[in-house]
């Protein structure tokens, strides 16, 4: 428990006990200032702390200036806490608190003890021992601690201000530091500006209140609009070609470029082909082998009749050889992957596909109609809605958001999966409504969609995530 002496605000001597008795009176080691100079200094800090701006540069002045004119080695601003407690918020020569300074630590404890005992109304001597925190107490060499209430006009405190020096406090001092302190509550009160009630004022019912009320509650449950949800939309192409690797191999070549108008039959990728270049070279050799097996085969059969039973075995032996080869050369003819249809290539880079390896089925690109196009929207599961086969869809493109294209919704996945963006979504397609005058947009553009689902009413659609979020709270 912290022992604290009070001192009464009218600046009574504390140190007089000693005067009291009769005996000698000691004289603290500090020599007064000249009279007139500490009156113009406290003029002036009195009118910096008058032209504050904000609280932070008042905090500041009352950690440094007053130092100055009471003579402390060092100052703590203390404000007191929502929870009723008091922190530290300012302490001189220093830029910022930190919270978890033993010697911050100590000082909260200090005055947290004398508050226990009522005494920060008034001017009071603040004791270490019994603040739980005497070690740090003791290798702090400001030990004579006094608390000055920062109050005005007999409002109520905003706090106050603990000065710490080796030395004994005396009147003159304190009298200064009263009166700074009263002059700081002052322009504390004036920065915060007039208390306004305004909870007082929400319980001030009057009849137009309640008509306003009424209407309020009117409008969020008898009014409908429908429920809506914005999700990435991106325009894809409808029913594309897959362009996929016939074999495995690596690519060699890429021979159009990104949205590239293409005919069909045009050469699009081109595989490494010396492998299969020289596999059916091996190929036709040995049909020549086996040709010439076969036509000896035959020589041998008209002088020895032993001969006939080899003749099948070497045309066997050639129809194997000769489907090698063909099977070779067809190979070799897929090494060059060219376009089943007319359209635009439809891919990201041409860097992408250069030397990479791919296996036999592995999509390489697209080729897609430019004027066939439908829109994919990812719709997020925090956002999701209910949804039905022709649902309306507004798509603002970033191309043109001021015009929004008109859709309806085509299809949507029952099952949420991670996208391009690494968030779970569903995967919406939304076939975009014919608009005379307009162009069709370009593959690949994106925007925003707003998907329209059921009407529900405006209560509903205003409160439909702090209901989602409470219910996921409650766990019903």
């Amino acid at each position: 428990m912290v022992s604290a002496k009070p001192i009464p605000p009218n600046g009574v001597n504390i140190q007089r006990p000693a005067q009291a008795m009769g005996g000698p009176v000691s004289k603290p080691n500090i020599q007064p200032v000249d009279g007139q100079a500490a009156l113009l200094a406290l003029l002036k800090v009195e009118a910096e702390a008058r032209d504050a701006t904000n609280t932070r540069d008042l905090i500041f002045i009352m950690a440094n200036e007053t130092r100055k004119l009471t003579r402390a080695r060092q100052i703590f601003v203390v404000l007191p806490l929502a929870s009723g407690g008091y922190a530290v918020s300012g302490v001189s020569s220093l830029q910022s608190v930190d919270r978890n300074a033993p010697l911050i630590i100590l000082i909260e404890a200090v005055v947290a003890g004398a508050n226990r005992s009522g005494l920060l109304d008034k001017v009071t001597p603040l004791e270490i021992a019994g603040s739980g925190q005497e070690d740090v107490g003791q290798s702090y060499p400001f030990r004579s601690l006094v608390w000055v209430p920062l109050s005005h006009a007999g409002k109520a405190q905003i706090g106050g201000l603990v000065l710490a020096r080796e030395d004994a406090w005396i009147d003159q001092d304190l009298v200064i530091a009263g009166r700074l302190a009263s002059a700081f509550a002052h322009s504390w009160q004036a920065l915060q500006g007039p208390r306004r009630y305004y909870v007082r004022g929400l319980f001030k019912f009057s009849r137009w209140h309640a008509l306003a009320g009424a209407s309020v509650l009117a409008a969020l449950f008898l009014i409908h609009v429908p429920l809506s949800a914005l999700a990435p939309v991106e325009i894809v192409a409808r029913d594309p070609f897959i362009v996929a690797s016939p074999i495995d191999g690596v690519v060699e070549a890429v021979l159009v470029e990104p949205n590239q108008p293409i005919k069909s039959g045009d050469l699009l990728i081109k595989l490494a082909d010396t492998t299969l270049k020289n596999r059916l070279e091996v190929a036709s050799r040995e049909v020549d082998v086996a040709e010439a097996r076969l036509k000896q085969t035959n020589q041998v059969a008209f002088s020895d009749p032993r001969g006939m039973h080899d003749i099948g075995i070497a045309r066997a032996e050639l129809a194997v050889k000769v489907s090698e080869r063909e099977f070779a050369r067809d190979l070799l003819a897929k090494s060059e992957i060219r376009a089943q249809r007319d359209g635009i290539a439809v891919y990201s880079d041409k860097r992408d596909l250069l030397g990479r390896p791919v296996a036999v089925g592995e999509r390489l690109l697209e080729v897609a109609d430019s004027k066939s196009v439908e829109a994919r929207i990812d719709l997020p599961v925090a956002d999701a809605i209910a949804l039905s086969q022709g649902g309306r869809v507004k798509l603002f493109l970033d191309s043109d958001p001021l015009t929004p294209w008109h859709a309806q919704i085509k299809r949507a996945d029952y099952k949420a999966k991670i996208g391009e963006n690494e968030i779970v979504s569903f995967k919406i397609t939304a076939q975009l409504t014919d608009e005379a005058g307009r162009d069709v947009p370009r593959v690949g553009v994106r925007g925003t969609a707003q998907v329209l689902g059921d009407d529900v009413s405006l209560g509903l659609y205003v409160f439909r995530r702090p209901i989602t979020a409470l219910r996921q709270w409650i766990g019903i």
